[in-house]
């Protein structure tokens, strides 16, 4: 393990974190820094506010969002098991490899049943 081959990583990681320090330094110097009571204000993509700013949603929309992103992770996982799924088969390991995916993706379709029948897909309910 040579630790020059990570000179790359390093030099933008540091790059990420100039920028990042930058940005937050230019808004301190370049923000304005007077009050204006209007600035506490709910914006509402440039219409006139109607309510409150802080109105109730339905726990209904906060599960959706869960297992959205549940499901999104899902394929993060499955995609590279996917592109890397022939490198397994030349190499002896192809049913291993398919079982352990096979089993994954078993355990999700037991998650979605499972949401299913609760009525967390069912919006009218």
């Amino acid at each position: 393990m040579n630790l020059a081959d990570y000179h790359g990583i390093w030099i933008l990681l540091g790059i990420g974190l100039a920028i990042g320090i930058g940005a937050v330094v230019a808004t301190h110097i370049f923000a304005s820094k007077r009050f204006y009571p209007n600035k506490l204000n709910p914006y509402e993509c440039g219409i006139p506010t109607e309510g409150v700013g802080s109105t109730r949603f339905s726990v209904k929309f906060y599960l959706v969002a869960v297992s959205f992103i549940l499901f999104d992770i899902e394929t993060i996982f499955m995609i590279p098991w996917a592109l890397s799924f022939r490198d397994y088969v030349d190499s002896g390991n192809g049913p291993y490899i398919f079982v352990v995916g096979a089993i994954f993706l078993f355990i999700l379709t037991l998650g979605l049943v499972y949401e299913w029948r609760r009525g967390l897909l069912d919006w009218n309910k």
